[in-house]
């Protein structure tokens, strides 16, 4: 075997075969591409898509027959990204058409194809494959030197850099703060809050919360609110009980905030709920908190 075809081997379970594959058999029924279409989540049809795919494979063969196994793969993206452009094909369709396989019934046998279509999505680099193959091959590196000489985490820093997705920044902080690297985590973690991460707001809410500043930690709680951060709720109203939300006549607001977040699904929010109400004497709506608490226990 030649160091290409062994590199595409090891890259394409699929597309890598010898023997053409049957995409008219193996891509979802035309149903499903005109549903996907309709909705905009997909930019093709499946005609379009076969041949593309077709196309792809046979290059993907004429590239395999030299020695040069990165010279094969750099070739490899020069001729994916022609083929797309030939035939106007977002390179978006292959992640697309990746998640509605994930989704099939038949998830057995779409699985090689999947993965070679999320690998021609992160060649051309779409954002949503990189960031999907990103979470799978991060959490496998425990070395943060070795983990940044790897081709996916400097994909993951330039889509971070150049598009600004608050994904790619929460992304690159979750797997530094992992690491015990607090500086770089925190770097990250402001990047994505300024690109608008709801999450990364609520993370430096409870930093700022450990910290004793309180002002600061209500004003990133109150920023994770308006991106739709239901712990936010919870968060600013067990702070709001703190500072004497419990009492008769000053619990509205962490009332309010409490059961947004209880009606959320957050089950200590209605375990604290319980708890504010029969410290007020409130017995009757401390019970039926608590209840609501119990059978979201169940439920869980």
């Amino acid at each position: 075997m030649t160091a290409s075809r062994a590199a595409v081997s090891s890259a394409y379970k699929f597309l890598g075969s010898t023997k053409p594959p049957d995409f008219a058999r193996i891509l979802p029924p035309d149903a499903v591409f005109a549903s996907a279409q309709k909705s905009g989540f997909l930019k093709c049809n499946k005609v379009e898509a076969t041949t593309v795919l077709s196309a792809i494979w046979k290059t993907t063969q004429q590239d395999m027959q030299g020695n040069n196994a990165l010279q094969m793969q750099q070739q490899q993206a020069v001729s994916v990204a022609n083929i797309c452009k030939a035939h106007n094909f977002s390179p978006s369709n292959f992640t697309s058409l990746a998640l509605i396989l994930q989704q099939s019934q038949n998830t057995t046998n779409n699985t090689p194809l999947q993965t070679d279509l999320l690998t021609l999505a992160e060649l051309l680099n779409d954002p949503p494959a990189i960031l999907k193959s990103a979470k799978s091959k991060i959490s496998t590196i425990r070395s943060i030197p070795l983990l940044e000489t790897t081709r996916i985490w400097k994909k993951l820093l330039y889509l971070a850099n150049t598009t600004n997705i608050p994904e790619a920044h929460e992304l690159i902080a979750e797997t530094y703060q992992n690491a015990k690297s607090i500086q770089k985590a925190q770097e990250y973690w402001t990047k994505a809050a300024e690109a608008g991460s709801g999450k990364a707001c609520l993370v430096m809410g409870r930093q700022a919360v450990v910290m004793g500043k309180r002002d600061v930690a209500v004003q990133a709680f109150e920023r994770a609110k308006e991106f739709g951060e239901a712990e936010a709720y919870y968060e600013l109203g067990v702070l709001q009980i703190k500072d004497g939300g419990g009492k008769v006549g000053r619990g509205e607001e962490a009332e309010y905030n409490l059961s947004v977040a209880a009606a959320s699904g957050i089950i200590r929010a209605a375990v604290k709920l319980a708890e504010m109400y029969k410290a007020r004497n409130d017995l009757i709506m401390g019970g039926q908190w608590e209840e609501v608490a119990n059978e979201m226990k169940a439920i869980e």
